[in-house]
């Protein structure tokens, strides 16, 4: 089977592995890599891998409660390769193509007191009394999302309506992939920021103020708005972002990809901010679309995120399926006819559902899909799958 006919992308939390995995499906050794390279082009048919930066890769703080220590450190420490070396020049070497994977809206967040750790947290398992937050984020908290009050901020959520925001991350995705011969950035649009209390609770800050009162003469802050036209400006603004990226990629000759929520909202965790993809598509802003993605539960070991912490008002959601539609029937009906004749490219993703090889096929086998999205640490890992947990 040539490269060509290799379909699917095999996504890899590297820190996952490190710290939850056992055997080579740790990841911890060269060889072990390569094993598992092997299998997930054979047993997953990928043609692509999509490598999660870590931590370390940025420039942040870690947090950790008295008594406790950070759990990806202790990972970390056993390894003596860089992998932003290794991992491209493996995957080339079997035909494959290695994407750089990194987060748009994932900054972080400052250790809560410890009353507050107790009722409110993203995961009992490993993120109750640690946490991690980006240097910029932390030193810039104006620049994070704000409620109409000037008041509250979902941490970790930075607004791209802020030009100083959209070329710090520009220039951030550009020295990490210099760092490695990668093919591709894959942009994931997933957040594990506390959920916001209601869908329209965030998008206040000044540059959208401003541009509102100048096109509609409202102040969004102070008067009553048309909620629709709103978002839609938030969306406007992730679109500008994504046009300032592939104009940069495409001097380095780097491909674009972006993982997304099903719909055309952002949605949970982060509220009804419109989803332009049409437009992504059809003017080649983005080479590969991934849909059906998940911020509420973790692609690894499926606990659940923040699970006091819903949120409601969303125009779409996939957590109850709130104005959803079967996923076949939305391929077919609303993704296939964009992408008809378009080189982006359609993928679903399948980490958070069980495995279903009649599904996948089926699948595979709709208009305008090019290929499926596997969890790497799923594949590599039963034990701690079988167990709910990375305990033996």
């Amino acid at each position: 089977m040539s490269a060509f006919e290799r379909r699917n992308i095999v996504s890899v939390s590297w820190s996952d592995h490190l710290v939850f995995g056992e055997g080579d499906g740790r990841l911890t050794t060269i060889e072990a890599l390569k094993r598992r390279m092997d299998c997930w082009k054979q047993q997953l048919n990928a043609g692509s891998i999509h490598w999660r930066c870590t931590r370390d890769r940025l420039k942040g703080r870690y947090y950790a409660a008295k008594g406790y220590q950070h759990f990806f450190k202790t990972g970390k420490s056993e390894i003596d390769w860089d992998d932003f070396k290794v991992v491209p020049e493996l995957s080339h070497r079997r035909g494959m193509q290695v994407f750089l994977y990194v987060s748009l809206f994932d900054e972080g967040w400052p250790l809560l007191p410890e009353k507050l750790r107790e009722v409110s947290y993203h995961n009992r398992m490993h993120y109750q009394h640690v946490s991690w937050q980006s240097d910029f984020s932390r030193t810039n908290p104006e620049y994070t999302v704000v409620d109409r009050t000037l008041r509250n901020h979902q941490w970790g959520v930075l607004c791209l309506g802020y030009p100083e925001v959209r070329n710090h991350l520009i220039l951030r995705f550009i020295r990490l992939l210099r760092d490695g011969n990668f093919d591709g950035l894959f942009l994931c649009l997933r957040t594990q920021s506390r959920p916001a209390e209601h869908a329209d609770q965030y998008g206040f800050n000044t540059p959208i103020q401003q541009e509102y009162l100048k096109r509609y003469g409202v102040d969004i802050r102070n008067e009553d708005f048309d909620l629709q036209t709103w978002r839609d400006l938030l969306g406007e603004y992730l679109t500008r972002f994504l046009k300032e990226l592939r104009k940069v990629l495409s001097t380095e000759q780097v491909k674009l990809a972006v993982g997304v929520p099903r719909g055309s909202v952002l949605g949970p965790a982060m509220g009804n901010t419109t989803l332009q993809w049409p437009i992504w598509v059809r003017a080649g802003i983005i080479d590969q679309l991934i849909i059906d993605q998940n911020s509420s539960k973790c692609p690894s070991m499926w606990h659940e995120l923040w699970p006091m912490h819903r949120g409601y008002g969303y125009l779409q959601n996939y957590l109850n399926g709130r104005c959803m539609n079967l996923l076949e029937e939305d391929i077919a009906k609303t993704y296939a006819p964009v992408f008809d004749g378009k080189n982006t490219k359609l993928y679903v993703a399948r980490q958070w559902q069980e495995r279903s090889k009649t599904k996948e096929k089926e699948f595979l086998k709709l208009p305008g899909v090019a290929g499926l999205v596997f969890s790497s640490f799923r594949h590599d890992n039963p034990g701690p799958i079988k167990r709910n947990s990375w305990i033996a």
